[in-house]
């Protein structure tokens, strides 16, 4: 097996002994069709991340960013671009079930965690990590 990732020793005990396991046919749907749901999503992600930077505006019609929004926006943005290429890194890997992907599935909640500690988005921070981490943890022994 693969060295630990930040955290994952911890977290490991925590999400396959204490929270309810998945049945193998989910863990199998997720691991199936879970990258292009993944690709999908960051799809939209990016096109959100356009129009909030002012780029939609001009092609959708609607308004951009404001002048005055603050570091803790831009931070988010720039942290979600990385958040978003780093899952589209993963869909290859995912595909393939190889454990590159499930890394990078791993270090993308991580950052997007931060994300909302940064922006002090709690209740996203608590949930995204509750529900990212058990879903992570459940699939992780597919990926070889």
């Amino acid at each position: 097996m693969e060295s630990k990732l930040p955290l994952e020793k911890e977290l490991e005990p925590i999400f396959l002994q204490k929270f309810p396991p998945f049945s193998e046919s989910v863990k199998e749907f997720l691991v199936q069709y879970g990258p292009y749901i993944i690709l999908v999503l960051s799809v939209i992600g990016v096109l959100g991340l356009l129009t909030a930077l002012g780029v939609g505006g001009a092609v959708f019609g609607m308004g951009g960013a404001s002048v005055g929004i603050g570091f803790n926006f831009y931070l988010g943005i720039v942290l979600g671009i990385v958040t978003l290429v780093m899952y589209l890194m993963a869909f290859t890997p995912l595909k393939a079930r190889k454990r590159a992907g499930w890394n990078l599935l791993y270090y993308a909640l991580l950052l997007g965690l931060v994300s909302n500690l940064i922006q002090l988005s709690i209740f996203a921070f608590i949930v995204g990590g509750l529900v990212g981490f058990w879903v992570l943890f459940q699939i992780r022994e597919k990926y070889a």
